[in-house]
């Protein structure tokens, strides 16, 4: 009983130190699997650590209604001292043949695409990111869900 308890508590402290701290992440749902181009997604953040590299993703997910092979977007960037820059950014979904990138079965095909790596925020405070699609298409349909992953950067071992 004792050593199926040391076990279980080994198990646990060997897997929750392999995982990267996670500093924010949020998605949005969007109804009909439609993205009106008037439709801004706002993630906020706050940032205490500026010793800290991080990872930025953006997390897609697309029905196999999606009629493109990627997917442009301007990303509005504000930093705590209000001084805000935009940027366009292109997330491939899919090969030239139609063949998804995404993980998933079915229709629905799920994108984590990293957008920065090693990124440091340079000050204190609060961050706001906005995204807005790019297309050409007024509603862009087939886009379900849309969303940001920041975590902390690990940087890999080489043997």
């Amino acid at each position: 009983m004792k050593l199926q308890f040391f076990y279980s508590i080994l198990l646990a402290l060997s897997l929750s130190s392999c995982g990267r701290t996670i500093l924010f992440e949020k998605a949005d749902h969007l109804s009909d699997e439609k993205w009106e181009s008037s439709h801004i997604l706002k993630y906020q953040f706050k940032v205490v650590d500026t010793a800290q590299f991080y990872d930025i993703f953006i997390n897609i997910r697309n029905s196999t209604d999606y009629p493109y092979q990627n997917l442009y977007l301007f990303l509005t960037h504000q930093f705590p001292s209000g001084i805000a820059v935009t940027d366009t950014i292109e997330a491939l979904l899919c090969d030239p043949f139609g063949n998804w990138y995404g993980k998933g079965s079915g229709r629905i095909k799920d994108h984590r695409l990293l957008m920065r790596q090693k990124v440091r925020f340079q000050e204190r405070g609060v961050y706001n990111f906005s995204f807005q699609h790019a297309m050409r298409d007024e509603d862009l349909v087939g886009i379900t869900e849309f969303g940001i992953t920041i975590r902390e950067h690990t940087p890999v071992k080489k043997d």
